[in-house]
């Protein structure tokens, strides 16, 4: 079963390559969707796909993804609407 998740992350991830691991750690799981900082320097991860895989990605999340992230906080809310991504994007390169 496919689902969808909205993860707002709240830390230090500035200069740590946090969105890029996010992507490479999504993609290599199969997931799909988007990858962003906003203004106020929180990351948006809005991803979508199997469920087995999205519990690992999440679990990857709770660990803090870098050892060099202090204060992390986040929020996750699941839908079972999907968006249809066809790839996992990011806002760098």
């Amino acid at each position: 079963m496919n689902k969808r998740a909205h993860l707002i992350m709240r830390s230090d991830v500035d200069g740590v390559g946090f969105r890029f691991l996010v992507k490479q750690k999504a993609q290599s799981l199969g997931l799909k969707g988007q990858c962003k900082q906003n203004n106020e320097k929180e990351i948006i991860i809005d991803i979508e796909g199997n469920t087995n895989s999205m519990e690992e990605f999440i679990q990857y999340i709770q660990k803090g993804v870098s050892p060099i992230m202090k204060n992390n906080s986040f929020e996750i809310e699941f839908f079972d609407e999907l968006i249809g991504y066809t790839s996992m994007e990011t806002d760098i390169v």
